[in-house]
């Protein structure tokens, strides 16, 4: 196969345009893998916390992720009967970051709200408040479970230091990756889509001499 400034011009579009195709094939891949996972929980539920009549619940967390893209809490078992509930992330602040409803939810069941990711900063405290007007309750633990934070209750979010209610944050793990090919990929198809333009000008400056002579 003989080689001519057209032919190579030809073959460079062609294989410039697949490469740009694979490089954006793998980054629709990479997003459509992205997922949620559950990044600070407290799973225990032995004893039935608080009514939600009882006012300013609150629970605080340290993330360790840098976003928070939901949340959940345990309702009680046996308690109530269905209705709706709230779940709000704040910082220390006082400011709302993100807010969720869950819908119909009955006793003994994780409700969980889910936002678009918010930034946040990890190891620093932050805080789930929960509203309903349901006569539902929140299940937790008087144990102590979770470490880096704690239950909030009553009028004026009394501080209880070693309660913790039954809970989960969530977290995205493509938050914060940008839409572009890796820098080793770029590079590589910038060298190659180099080669090619140097491989089609050489083909025409042959021709051109033969044409001459």
């Amino acid at each position: 196969m003989v080689l001519t400034f057209k032919s190579v011009k030809k073959l460079s579009v062609a294989v410039i345009g697949s490469a740009l195709a694979a490089a954006f094939m793998g980054l629709e891949a990479k997003s459509a893998n992205a997922a949620l996972f559950i990044d600070q929980e407290q799973s225990s539920s032995n004893v039935n916390m608080a009514y939600f009549s009882q006012s300013d619940l609150a629970q605080s967390f340290k993330p360790t992720a840098n976003n928070v893209a939901g949340a959940a809490i345990k309702l009680r078992e046996g308690i109530g009967t269905v209705g709706d509930v709230k779940i709000s992330l704040w910082n220390a602040q006082g400011t709302v970051l993100a807010s969720g409803i869950a819908l119909g939810q009955v006793p003994d069941a994780w409700t969980e709200v889910f936002w678009n990711p918010v930034v946040v900063t990890p190891n620093q405290t932050l805080f789930l408040i929960f509203e309903s007007f349901s006569n539902l309750a929140i299940a937790g633990d008087t144990n102590n479970p979770y470490p880096n934070g704690q239950v909030y209750a009553n009028r004026g979010f009394q501080s209880f230091p070693y309660y913790d209610y039954t809970f989960r944050t969530y977290a995205d793990d493509s938050f914060g990756i940008q839409s572009v090919p890796e820098p080793n990929s770029v590079l590589g198809l910038m060298t190659f889509i180099a080669f090619i333009g140097v491989s089609a000008t050489k083909c025409k400056n042959q021709q051109s001499a033969l044409y001459k002579s």
